[in-house]
């Protein structure tokens, strides 16, 4: 039995021709592929200023450890008595220990040992007895930044009670000393361990650091950077990188 005209006319109408099922197809896989690459361009984005962030605090920890210990470096409870009198900065501080940087040893009386608690050897006023503490770092093979800290009554009764990595990711770890030559209480220049006139005109350090972030985030593509005036190329591994520097006083020597 044949369909009325008008019916069959609805039925045309209402379908869709093979073109236009291929044209929906294609606008909707352009929709698709478009939210794709906004997803992926909005996950890179938050991989890379979550690992900046994270380069950012590792900076800040070093630097806060570096500064304690150099605001001690050489600091005697009496000036005047020879009991106390100590280098700054110990004979293990020297340039290019190893390829990825320098190694700092720093001096100074603390009655605090090295996890900041109270010396629990009293002097003879009953107070916490100053004892020798010596703080070291340097970079290791895995590159991470390492603290070995030492605490004892004299040079000879030193005791390590700290030996562990702080920051990881250290490429490259420089040191510059503030030499003032001709001892009027200001830095004349800027020298690496070893170049000064004399240890004891040593009044600052300037650290830098060229740290890299954990999981690739960018075009593996190979840079350099310069490091406190030392070059360090880089591998081309996608990794983010960003270089520290910041200028620290010896509170001891600087006032």
């Amino acid at each position: 039995m044949n369909s009325p005209p008008a019916l069959t006319a609805i039925s045309r109408s209402s379908g869709l021709t093979l073109a236009e099922v291929l044209l929906a197809v294609a606008l909707g896989a352009v929709l698709i592929l478009g939210l794709v690459q906004i997803a992926a361009a909005t996950s890179t984005a938050s991989a890379l200023q979550r690992n900046l962030a994270q380069l950012q605090d590792r900076a800040r920890f070093a630097r806060g450890y570096f500064a304690a210990a150099i605001r001690q470096a050489g600091y005697r409870p009496e000036p005047w008595n020879e009991a106390f009198d100590i280098e700054a900065l110990d004979n293990a501080s020297r340039d290019g220990f190893t390829p990825a940087g320098d190694r700092v040893a720093i001096r100074g009386w603390s009655n605090l040992n090295c996890f900041d608690n109270r010396n629990p050897v009293e002097d003879a006023e009953g107070r916490p007895a100053f004892f020798l503490r010596e703080s070291e770092f340097r970079v290791n093979a895995d590159r991470n930044l390492i603290l070995t800290c030492r605490y004892g009554s004299g040079p000879d009764k030193l005791v390590v009670q700290v030996n562990q990595g702080i920051v990881p990711g250290v490429e490259s770890f420089q040191v510059l000393y503030g030499d003032d030559a001709d001892r009027d209480a200001q830095i004349d220049r800027w020298v690496p361990a070893g170049a000064w006139s004399d240890p004891r005109n040593i009044l600052g350090t300037r650290v830098g650091l060229l740290l890299a972030s954990d999981e690739p985030v960018a075009e593996p593509v190979a840079a350099t950077f310069s490091v406190l005036g030392r070059t360090q190329t880089a591998p081309a591994d996608g990794r983010l990188r960003r270089v520290f520097e910041f200028a620290l006083a010896i509170r001891s020597r600087s006032g």
